[in-house]
């Protein structure tokens, strides 16, 4: 299996972000309702479900210094301004998600000497 990759298009074609290391703790599912319920007096309960997102969280523990962290940055540009994106989970496959950025922020904090650390949040996008 190959590394994840993100393409994005800011404007000029598109920009391949291809992933130096796997992410870290990504779970295999994050879903959370957007729901409204309701316990009558006599016990009923009714449960109005707006929409059901999916998320994808992960964690970048080692990322280089130099470009690895200067294309990170790139994107991240780019993503905190709610731009979409493709996440292809294995660049080897063709088979990918479209997501935006979740995060407001962005700190690529230091991990020791020529490597830095940051946890991501993706909202899939429904079409």
């Amino acid at each position: 299996m190959a590394n994840p990759q993100i393409v994005y298009n800011p404007g000029a074609g598109n920009i391949t972000l291809s992933f130096a290391r796997q992410p870290r703790r990504v779970p295999a599912y994050q879903k959370v309702a957007t729901r409204h319920d309701n316990i009558a007096t006599s016990g009923v309960r009714e449960a109005v479900v707006e929409r059901v997102d999916q998320f994808l969280a992960f964690e970048m523990e080692h990322v280089g210094t130099g470009l690895d962290v200067t294309a990170w940055a790139n994107f991240m540009d780019y993503a905190l301004q709610g731009g979409q994106f493709s996440y292809y989970p294995d660049a080897s496959q063709s088979s990918f998600t479209n997501y935006w950025l979740e995060d407001t922020d962005w700190i690529a904090e230091y991990k020791g000497v020529g490597r830095y650390t940051f946890k991501l949040k993706f909202r899939q996008v429904v079409a």
